[in-house]
């Protein structure tokens, strides 16, 4: 049986993110989306197809070799995940045993569907390119069954990432226990709790407390003297936290970031650097991002109110007191750039001072500070993005480039709201 995630409508409600990634590339615990459902459903790697936007789909198949948009590759039984399902245990015992024709539905969006070889390829067809509801609608009229499934397996917007971050990050790392790990750091709590990978290097005046939760950090990671890391946290592979660092609990931190000063229930993917004081916290970073010394978010109104973010332009209540900020790939903040609660930064951008409201991709901002705001050009911004990679040995491929230049062409209208300057520009 071939297990095929795919992308909906809700796949933009995660911009900046899913403007480079797919939606079942983003991490919520210590698994991205797509890990989870092969994990949860025993799939093979060989038996996983992908369903996303054509242009990222494209770099799938150069990149990873994936089978992704390729309808006419299905030539056996699949079931169809959502690629923001979150899979549990129960669903995915429920998908094993549904029968050919099953769609299970979450209010108006489909969970996941499961057909025969000849269906499939139909439904496929139906389902690239992140569809709404015409495409749900026509793939429930070929269905035999349908079943509910519980809106709280389905994510709809980030903020729900970082609030169930701690309880996902506590679940998944239970199953690394009986682990036994032996470091000089201070351990408070059960040793139980704590699971360190190899070539570790964790130093002494470290104190890791598993008392709300566990600790996993990474193989090849170093903590540095004089932290403290408070569980549920994950420190990714080959990641450092530099001294004198605060990890608190909910931190979610991919593999080779550069981190210091304090974080809070946020989760940062691969390659992104917070190496300096500042505070972060409920928020969402992406890929290669760099924020300066002293970078501070905050992730709490003066009154106490719940955060109002905007959703493809329009103002949404998240309904939570606590959201930080979400900043895009490759995206970069100066010293001492400060971001109001709930704020989004897009790709490719540089920030400066303080920001109130939503920076698009490819702009240069620094209102607060007397900067123009301008349009950065795709070429020079590739160009130092492709020198950050090498900085860590990793070489941008023409597909990653595609992508970053199919990300200024459709977030121009974003651009256009700023009225930013065009055409070269260079600071200092």
């Amino acid at each position: 049986m071939k297990l095929i995630l795919f992308e909906d409508d809700s796949t933009y409600n995660f911009y900046p993110l899913t403007l480079t990634h797919a939606a079942f590339e983003l991490r919520h615990g210590i698994f991205t989306f797509s890990e989870r459902a092969r994990i949860s459903l025993r799939a093979d790697v060989d038996a996983m197809q992908y369903l996303a936007r054509d242009y990222l789909a494209s770099r799938m198949r150069d990149k990873d070799k994936s089978v992704a948009n390729e309808p006419e590759k299905i030539d056996e039984e699949a079931v169809f995940v959502n690629g923001l399902l979150l899979l549990t245990p129960e669903l995915a015992k429920l998908m094993s045993k549904a029968r050919p024709g099953t769609v299970g539905l979450c209010g108006d969006r489909m969970a996941f569907a499961k057909f025969g070889a000849s269906p499939s390829v139909e439904v496929a067809k139906l389902l690239v390119n992140a569809p709404g509801k015409e495409a749900i609608d026509h793939i429930l009229s070929m269905s035999l069954e349908r079943v509910n499934v519980d809106p709280v397996n389905l994510i709809s917007n980030y903020w729900e990432i970082i609030s169930s971050n701690s309880e996902q990050l506590t679940a998944d790392l239970r199953g690394f226990h009986g682990r036994k790990s032996k470091v000089k750091a201070k351990v408070v709590g059960k040793a139980s709790n704590l699971i360190v990978g190899k070539d570790c290097e964790v130093g002494p005046d470290v104190v890791l407390d598993v008392r709300k939760g566990p600790i996993l950090v990474g193989d090849k990671s170093i903590i540095h003297p004089f932290t403290w890391v408070e569980g549920p946290t994950y420190i990714g592979a080959g990641t450092i936290i530099h001294p004198n660092s605060v990890i608190r609990e909910g931190s979610n931190i991919g593999k080779v970031c550069r981190i210091g000063g304090e974080v809070e229930e946020s989760v940062i993917l691969n390659y992104s650097n917070k190496p300096h004081a500042g505070f972060l916290g409920h928020a969402y970073i992406g890929e290669w991002v760099n924020l300066g010394a002293m970078f501070t978010n905050s992730d709490l109104k003066n009154t106490y109110g719940t955060v109002k973010v905007i959703v493809r332009g329009k103002k949404v209540d998240s309904g939570t007191r606590k959201l930080g900020c979400m900043v895009g790939d490759h995206s970069k903040a100066s010293i001492g750039s400060l971001l109001y609660t709930g704020k989004k930064v897009g790709v490719c951008c540089q920030i400066h001072g303080t920001v109130e409201e939503d920076i698009p991709s490819f702009t240069f901002y620094g209102k607060s500070v007397g900067y123009p705001t301008w349009e950065l050009l795709p070429d020079p911004v590739i160009q130092a993005a492709k020198t950050v990679m090498s900085r860590r040995s990793i070489e941008m491929t023409e597909s990653d480039e595609r992508v970053l230049r199919e990300v200024f062409s459709v977030t121009q209208p974003e651009r256009a709201v700023l009225n930013p300057g065009k055409g070269p520009f260079k600071f200092g």
